[in-house]
């Protein structure tokens, strides 16, 4: 899984690492593809839990306390609902859905 808009100094297997297991279990780091240089994007894959929302972003704050959100894509996902957040059933059969009208929830 891609992760975008990583600052410079936070391309490494370490951050790899912290960002997997936020997301889920951490299992690989793709090097090669960081060694690219010229996009702000690190590789890993995770195991994640199909029962919890995915998570989308994470701000990190740097050294000069700015901080900035880093954005996960997840890819080869089946059955998506973007109202939940979760696998498994898609927008039309959420029961989010049927208990909230859709202007209440947002999923981020």
């Amino acid at each position: 899984m891609p992760i975008h808009n990583l600052p410079l100094g936070f391309i490494s297997e370490t951050v790899a690492q912290q960002l997997g297991n936020f997301i889920g279990a951490f299992i690989e780091y793709d090097a090669l593809a960081t060694q690219l240089g010229y996009k702000r994007i690190i590789r890993i894959r995770v195991r994640i839990n199909v029962r919890k929302p995915l998570k989308r972003k994470k701000k990190l704050v740097l050294l000069n306390g700015e901080s900035v959100y880093v954005r996960f894509e997840y890819e080869k996902l089946t059955l998506f609902c973007f109202l939940s957040g979760k696998l498994r059933h898609g927008e039309s059969f959420c029961p989010i859905r049927a208990h909230h009208p859709l202007q209440e929830y947002v999923f981020n």
